[in-house]
């Protein structure tokens, strides 16, 4: 907003000086159009950095900036182009800076600004735009819309990049930083798509933490926090680009394995299975860090999500029923 007000005070005064010399208006005026186009940007800057609440200050100097708009559009005594020309200038930069309840505001406050002003001149009018005036209100035509633009752009590019790391953030678990159910299922969803159109094999892998809600009965959610996290970096760590490792919640993990055959998927489980029993960050030394890891192939008659998650658990939970540590594939 600085610099784009620096900008516009300094692009306004010209048009509006040509018209008050024109119309031999008292030099206090002159002196008065200089503070406005030189002093008050800093004024304006200063005042809403060191609010509490910028944002409010800086709509407050919005407003004012209308109402001096209209105060001078007066003493040009509504001279057309110039008039017109910051006029519209000024909603549309209220507009842009915030939407329809700043704009009618200042509309407005610019509005009572002229009309006082006007009203205590004497409601003159001046329909002649000399050719001086013209050429001073064209730097502001020109100039100022194309920097409005490019600032615009600025915010519009900024949105979206903001837009797309929320977005991110709301598919990712918040405390393991993988992919959570949300994302998980929209793949998986794809994958199943995908596997209807072009034949293949993909694997989905449960996987779940044995004995975890003993640990955290016995030692804390902290103590079971750092145990997921270190399982989470050892998925990513064993797992391929094209994989999907997830918390579906708690303590139970899922892998989609794209393109991958039984085999494969089994080479990947002993992986995980095997860098986990190396794991030395243990709440208690004595306990080994197990997994059970249930793996299912996508069949050609599962349409949903669902029928896939659950040929999975229902493979985790056959490995669970054979004494756990271990890893059971259909």
């Amino acid at each position: 907003m600085y610099l784009m007000r620096i900008l516009g005070t300094f692009l306004c005064f010209l048009p509006i000086l040509s018209v008050l010399i024109e119309r031999q208006q008292p030099l206090f005026l002159q002196m008065l159009l200089g503070v406005n186009a030189f002093i008050w940007p800093t004024v304006a800057f200063l005042r809403a950095r060191r609010a509490p609440m910028p944002r409010e200050a800086e709509q407050q100097n919005l407003l004012v900036d209308a109402a001096v708009g209209g105060f001078w559009i007066a003493m040009m005594a509504c001279n057309p182009l110039p008039s017109i020309t910051i006029a519209t200038i000024l909603m549309t930069d209220r507009l842009s800076a915030g939407g329809v309840a700043l704009m009618r505001k200042a509309a407005g406050v610019m509005l009572a600004g002229f009309a006082v002003s006007w009203a205590l001149t004497g409601m003159p009018f001046n329909g002649y735009v000399s050719q001086r005036t013209m050429l001073a209100t064209l730097p502001l035509i020109s100039l100022y819309v194309l920097a409005l633009s490019l600032l615009t752009d600025s915010i519009a590019v900024k949105l979206r990049l903001k837009s797309q790391e929320l977005e991110r953030i709301a598919m990712l678990d918040p405390l393991l930083d993988i992919a959570n159910r949300r994302l998980l299922e929209q793949r998986i969803s794809w994958e199943l798509v995908r596997l209807k159109q072009h034949c293949g094999h993909s694997l989905l892998m449960f996987i779940d933490l044995d004995n975890f809600k003993e640990v955290n009965d016995r030692f804390g959610h902290k103590v079971g926090d750092v145990m997921l996290k270190t399982i989470s970096q050892i998925l990513q760590m064993a797992t391929r680009p094209t994989d999907t490792p997830a918390r579906l919640g708690g303590d139970e993990f899922v892998i989609l394995l794209p393109d991958t055959s039984l085999e494969e998927g089994k080479a990947i489980a002993q992986r995980i299975m095997d860098a986990t029993s190396v794991v030395t960050e243990r709440p208690d030394h004595q306990q080994s860090l197990t997994l059970s890891i249930g793996i299912a192939d996508a069949l050609p008659d599962m349409f949903e999500v669902a029928d896939w998650l659950q040929a999975a658990d229902s493979a985790l939970y056959e490995a669970k029923r054979r004494g756990k540590n271990q890893i059971f594939a259909h």
